[in-house]
């Protein structure tokens, strides 16, 4: 069995002592208390009428980044220094030009630094590190607002 959720919030409704009734009937015939039936009856009419109160998380960087149009991100590395980034649709070091160049590249990933919820959160400037076979570029995820903490 589920552990008992505690809700901390109030909505106080007036309503003919008929509607009590009906709701009290209601929830009876589907085995639950009447407050669950009427929070269950407000999450569905909040869904039909377009608002999902239950935030889906967004696209990981990732996903957004990791490549562009069918081209892949790179990073030409020089020593242990990041000098460009760019995005190519072949393997830059399989490329003569930068073959003759001597030029290295590494294959850019993207991460998040944890769940990103474009409704709760922000993408501040990425972090980007070497590391080892890939370049790390990481987004520090923060809260838009200290009032959802």
């Amino acid at each position: 069995m589920a552990d008992p959720v505690r809700y901390s919030e109030t909505i106080m409704i007036r309503c003919q002592p008929e509607i009590t009734a009906l709701v009290d009937r209601a929830a009876r015939a589907r085995g639950s208390k009447p407050s669950e039936y009427v929070r269950q009856a407000l999450l569905a009419g909040l869904r039909a009428d377009g608002f999902d109160p239950t935030p889906k998380p967004s696209p990981t960087a990732g996903a957004l980044y990791d490549s562009l149009e069918g081209r892949e991100r790179w990073a030409w590395i020089d020593g242990d220094e990041i000098k460009s980034v760019s995005y190519f649709a072949t393997n830059p070091n399989e490329m003569d030009d930068q073959k003759a160049l001597g030029r290295t590249w590494l294959p850019v990933k993207h991460f998040d630094s944890k769940s990103f919820i474009e409704a709760l959160h922000w993408r501040e400037k990425p972090v980007i590190t070497i590391a080892g076979d890939h370049v790390r570029c990481e987004y520090p995820v923060v809260l838009k607002s200290l009032e959802a903490v």
